[in-house]
């Protein structure tokens, strides 16, 4: 359906390992389809990458070895990482993979571009608080790399994703795509004067306001 409207490529995430763990994703049953979409006219001209972006905890390296052993059936064009070691056993299995960077890998300067450029990263998704002017800067200075940005979307209140608040209040990793937005819920600072017990008054943001988060 992105395709059909006019989008040039569309990312998609397997069952596991992908940094939308609750999004439903795609599983061996729609393998077939997809093949069959790439083959057609509507998608021979489409490019599709699959995300394999969580910080992969040394007790999953086996799960994600397992996952990778079984993608060269899957029509995708590249794979988009945050991990060092996932990128380094998608290299192994597949010498010619393309490689693009997660924003969940917080990459801001033209200096860290470099090394994952000389990784065999091909594209790098910008850390999402990147500006403008700072996008520029590092395009000028290594010209020869695809770089991708966030034009929509929410800001996390970490470095791209890297938050250990729903972890800590959900038991839901951030990190492993499993984030409860907890930086999004509707907290009340309960402000209660000495002398009037149970009379709670609100704290409202105005234009000098302090947040807790």
């Amino acid at each position: 359906a992105a395709c059909a409207f006019g989008a040039d490529a569309a990312y998609m995430g397997l069952t596991q390992f992908s940094m939308r763990a609750g999004a439903g994703n795609f599983g061996e049953n729609i393998k077939e389809q997809l093949v069959q979409w790439k083959k057609s006219p509507q998608g021979q001209n489409k490019k599709l990458y699959c995300t394999l972006n969580v910080i992969l905890h040394e007790s999953k390296i086996e799960d994600m070895v397992s996952v990778v052993n079984q993608l060269d059936s899957w029509p995708f064009d590249a794979f988009i990482v945050s991990d060092l070691g996932v990128a380094s056993l998608l290299r192994e299995k597949y010498p010619h993979c393309e490689l693009h960077l997660s924003t969940q890998a917080s990459c801001l300067n033209s200096a860290a571009v470099r090394v994952y450029r000389d990784l065999g990263f091909s594209r790098i998704v910008l850390g999402r608080e990147a500006s403008l002017v700072d996008i520029k800067k590092i395009k000028d200075a290594v010209p020869e790399m695809e770089l991708e940005v966030f034009v929509h979307g929410a800001m996390c209140m970490a470095y791209s994703g890297r938050c250990l608040l729903s972890s800590f209040m959900a038991g839901r990793s951030a990190n492993e795509g499993a984030c409860s937005h907890t930086c999004r819920w509707n907290y009340r600072l309960a402000l209660e004067e000495k002398e009037r017990p149970g009379v709670y008054y609100p704290i409202e943001e105005h234009e000098d306001y302090t947040t807790i988060l």
